[in-house]
């Protein structure tokens, strides 16, 4: 309360101002470098499809926030992407209607994330109250479930190259303890409690901060964001199921294979070494000996995996955007692919001069 009306009230001075942090900020800024600069990301609409709307003593409103599509800006910025701002394209627009900005200068866009948060479901909880002679404790909990849904789109092509499903369940609990006495004619009623509630919008921000790494990481080698996953708390995110995590999973396993394979090469060649007598030693090279078999055939080398093919192929219908080549645990390239493939690099470069004629290098169309 103000002493007068004619001088100001004094206000209450809370937290300092901090900077936001969410666990998934440090796996988003282990991709800086792991990029190409000359690939351009922006963000499109990520709408609040929830249909769920709250009424207070102060108004109305959503239930969640209306910024996710700066959120996954923010996101992609520090992930250290070539980054176009596609948020308000208002300025832009009226520069170009009045003369004084070429349209023609502006930087296409590459690939494009939309999306929307989707789902927003009360779960029915619980609580307990219990009293004794006027005195006793209480104790409720209520849960929300939060869902939403990003994409990441080829420009050109308007071709989604990947995808993401996240939810969170949002925990709120209240617990207390009451006591109520007679003390002749008066009644004493003492109530203590506490209320501890996970923040909506906060929680909405680390979502989408961890489906950003996920798009990321569906368009990148295995070998590129392995060590930056490994920063990801799994207390406060799990991806099991998505794209990324399978391709992740079938590299570790070829990792094992291969050093499975090599060892096992090891030991066959140092005891073939060991059992070889000194009278085979003495032996002449040029006299070829009559126990001599031709080789076996590895198994690797005669039965094919069959989703080795369908595996690559998926591979070169999305070009991986990393600095890094992909790892050749995966299978080494023959020599004319790489051939090839360097022509093409050199070709790719036209995309500096004119992007308006030469199509999409990142798709698996050839060009004539």
């Amino acid at each position: 309360m103000a002493l007068s009306n004619k001088e100001p009230v004094s206000l209450v001075q809370g937290p300092p101002i901090t900077d936001i942090f969410t666990p998934f900020d440090m796996a988003l800024s282990c991709l800086k470098g792991q990029l190409r600069n000359d690939v351009s990301f922006s963000v499109g609409a990520i709408l609040d499809q929830t249909g769920k709307d709250v009424v207070t003593n102060g108004g109305s409103g959503k239930m969640v926030t209306q910024g996710a599509g700066d959120m996954v800006q923010s996101a992609l910025f520090q992930a250290g992407v070539s980054l176009l701002n596609r948020r308000d394209p208002r300025i832009i627009e009226s520069e170009a209607k009045w003369g004084i900005r070429d349209p023609r200068q502006i930087q296409a866009s590459d690939y494009y994330v939309t999306g929307s948060i989707n789902s927003l479901d009360f779960i029915p909880g619980g609580g307990l109250d219990m009293q004794i002679g006027g005195v006793g404790p209480n104790y409720s909990q209520t849960r929300i479930m939060v869902g939403l849904d990003l994409s990441l789109t080829d420009t050109r092509s308007s071709k989604v190259v990947a995808n993401v499903s996240l939810q969170k369940q949002i925990a709120a609990q209240d617990y207390g303890i009451s006591a109520g006495r007679f003390a002749g004619h008066t009644l004493l009623n003492i109530q203590v409690g506490k209320g501890e509630r996970e923040a909506t919008n906060f929680a909405l921000r680390q979502m989408l901060n961890l489906a950003t790494f996920e798009l990321l990481s569906q368009v990148i080698p295995p070998a590129t964001f392995e060590s930056c996953r490994a920063e990801i708390p799994a207390e406060f995110g799990q991806l099991s199921l998505t794209r990324s995590s399978v391709a992740l999973y079938k590299f570790k396993e070829s990792q094992k294979q291969n050093t499975v394979d090599s060892s096992r090469s090891l030991l066959e060649e140092s005891s073939s070494h060991n059992m070889s007598s000194p009278d085979e030693k003495n032996k002449s090279t040029n006299s070829p000996s009559k126990d001599t078999k031709p080789l076996k055939n590895k198994e690797s080398e005669v039965i094919k995996n069959p989703e080795e093919e369908p595996e690559m192929s998926k591979q070169d219908l999305i070009k991986y955007i990393s600095m890094k080549k992909y790892s050749s645990s995966l299978g080494k390239m023959n020599e004319e692919k790489d051939n090839n493939q360097k022509e093409e690099e050199k070709t790719l470069k036209l995309w500096d001069v004119n992007p308006g004629v030469i199509e999409n290098y990142w798709s698996s169309t050839q060009r004539d």
